[in-house]
């Protein structure tokens, strides 16, 4: 892969696609600045796409199974689980977090 060097000027540069590094160039460019933002791999940091986000998917799948099992009975449900696809939650969470990019 070859390498192209530009030189480009700005008043504000944030190294970091996280929460942190968004925000900030956000308002400096509510201030007028030019501002560049670097980032190496995907917007968002580390909670958005590997930590708090997908953490949080998951959690949520795992209430929403307890509620059925603990309560489902309470309201005539027959809550049996015979079967839980790992795949199908993983893809899930994959969009959810697509979708905030």
């Amino acid at each position: 892969m070859e390498m192209i060097l530009m030189t480009k000027h700005y008043d504000y540069l944030a190294i970091g696609g996280g929460s942190g590094g968004i925000a900030s160039i956000n308002r400096a460019a509510m201030y007028g600045k030019k501002c560049a933002l670097i980032e190496a791999k995907q917007l968002g940091g580390t909670c958005v796409n590997v930590g708090c986000v997908p953490k949080k998917v998951m959690w949520h799948a795992a209430q929403i199974a307890e509620a059925i099992r603990m309560y489902g009975p309470d309201y005539g449900f027959d809550t049996t689980v015979n079967h839980f696809d790992w795949k199908t939650l993983i893809a899930n969470r994959t969009a959810y977090i697509d979708r905030i990019h």
